[in-house]
């Protein structure tokens, strides 16, 4: 067998960034903070000119405190981790390095703006990222206008007007920006809802159809079976013909308490494995932490068409839950199908796998059923096997085999 290799390009391609909640979230703070990262550094420059002008190193303290959070976000954004926390505390710092900022100047006379107000539409955008829109939008307003009372406080009401118009203007910039933050937002939460209604519609499709098959299972049973015992016994006259009908009544009594499948007269249409590759790669594209598909060796498995549905349906599940209880973006995640068996007894074997937070399999709780029932009994009730195998900070990894 070949080593794991990723599948070829024939396959329908799908997209490799789904418009998703989570994603929007880490774009609109990535932006958000590399906005946030020029800004402090033109700043720079206004910031030293002024703070020789004040009396004592206060400023200096200030500046240092928001530009540690500046570079915290930063870091945040590019791992991934803490950007959230970073933008808020510099939020907060800069609120209250404003209403310091009277004791800063200790009646210095400082020339131009303050560059406080550089950094006002910084905060504003900042409060975007991690706050409820309600506490954003009131931040939008609280910390332009605390600027603004506070600047014609220094300046003793002579620069009112310049202190209103910068106020309104880091408020406008604010808003604006929280308004493309939440346009971005609304729009990938409603994906997420469009994806979770079309998974459960399609698992309502694939439990119609087993149901399905199953009422038909049945009525063939029925009809083969019992009706045709019924009716032999009902014209029974010899004692060859009364055996014969007690041996075919013994067989339905058989058929009627065993659980395996009743063979048709008909055969059930087949499907390649690689239309099963197909169909599984399809409906991971709406998934939002898409995993990496592989092949380890050839696929030359012809499958009945129930039990590729039910291998599909049973990998779509255990994707979905990788995607929403594994962890983010950062977890590595892959989808493997490899051939078992040669011949007429070749199988195909999927493993989904995960390196994420997992779980204790022993301690599931039985009402979680897309575990038990849509992952394990699917695939055994389609002749297979599912094994799970997972551990808290190790990872978990699913693997469906067919035929058991």
């Amino acid at each position: 067998m070949s080593s794991a290799e990723p599948l070829p390009s024939a396959l329908p391609p799908a997209p490799r960034y789904p418009l998703t909640q989570a994603r929007i979230e880490t774009m609109v703070s990535r932006a958000i903070v590399l906005f946030g990262l020029v800004f402090g550094v033109l700043v720079i420059p206004t910031l030293i000119t002024q703070q020789g002008e004040l009396p004592q190193p206060l400023g200096w303290l200030q500046a240092a405190a928001l530009c540690v959070c500046l570079l915290w976000a930063v870091v945040g954004a590019v791992s991934q981790r803490g950007v959230g926390a970073a933008t808020t505390v510099f939020a907060i710092v800069y609120l209250i390095v404003v209403a310091l900022w009277p004791i800063t100047v200790a009646g210095s006379k400082v020339d131009g703006t303050p560059w406080l107000w550089t950094l006002c539409t910084v905060a504003s955008a900042y409060a975007a990222v991690r706050l409820r829109a309600w506490m954003a939008a009131v931040y939008v307003v609280l910390a332009p206008a605390l600027f603004g009372i506070v600047l014609i406080g220094v300046s003793d009401g002579r620069e009112w007007d310049i202190a209103v118009l910068d106020a309104i203007y880091a408020a406008i910039v604010g808003a604006v920006i929280l308004t493309i933050a939440s346009l971005l937002r609304n729009a990938a939460a409603a994906v997420d809802t469009a994806q979770r209604a079309a998974l459960d519609g399609y698992e309502r499709g694939v439990r119609e159809h087993l149901g399905e098959a199953e009422r038909v299972e049945v009525d063939a049973l029925v009809h083969d079976s019992v009706l045709t015992t019924l009716l032999a016994a009902a014209s029974a006259r010899t004692p060859e013909t009364k055996q014969l009908a007690a041996r075919m009544a013994e067989d339905a009594l058989g058929h009627l308490s065993s659980t395996k499948p009743v063979p048709t007269s008909l055969p059930e249409q087949l499907t390649d494995a690689w239309a099963l590759v197909a169909g599984i790669r399809s409906a991971a594209a709406s998934i939002a932490h898409r995993p990496r598909f592989l092949t380890d060796g050839p696929l030359a498995a012809r499958l009945p068409e129930s039990v590729a549905e039910a291998l599909t349906a049973a990998t779509v599940q255990a994707m979905m839950n990788s995607s929403q209880h594994a962890g983010g973006a950062d977890v590595a995640r892959s989808v493997t199908f490899s051939g078992i068996g040669a011949g007429d007894t070749a199988g195909v074997r999927i493993e989904i796998v995960d390196d994420g937070v997992g779980f204790d399999v022993a301690r599931v709780a039985p009402r979680r059923l897309g575990l038990a029932n849509s992952i394990v009994q699917r695939v055994e009730m389609a002749g297979g096997v599912a094994r799970v195998d997972s551990a808290p900070g190790v990872g978990t990894a699913i693997t469906l085999s067919w035929p058991s």
